[in-house]
């Protein structure tokens, strides 16, 4: 690889920027709200928590209507 030489600083500047803002860039991944739930349903999509809160209402006797999961949205 053959190196270029100078480099102007407006270029430096630009790549610098360019640098700050790619190491800047985060990423939710919601595994601090999973580790806040019981151990059975970390792993459960949103969905599947809600199917199976609605299926234990419903096992004690409770009456529930569930609304579609992209009211959640």
């Amino acid at each position: 690889m053959e190196l270029r030489g100078d480099v102007p600083c407006a270029e430096l500047d630009d790549l610098w920027v360019r640098r700050r803002k790619l190491l800047g860039i985060g990423f939710a991944t919601g595994a601090g709200y999973r580790s806040m739930l019981p151990p059975d349903e970390q792993n459960m999509t949103r969905g599947e928590r809600g199917q199976k809160a609605e299926a234990e209402a419903k096992a004690a006797g409770r009456n529930v209507e569930r609304l579609p999961d992209k009211a959640y949205h």
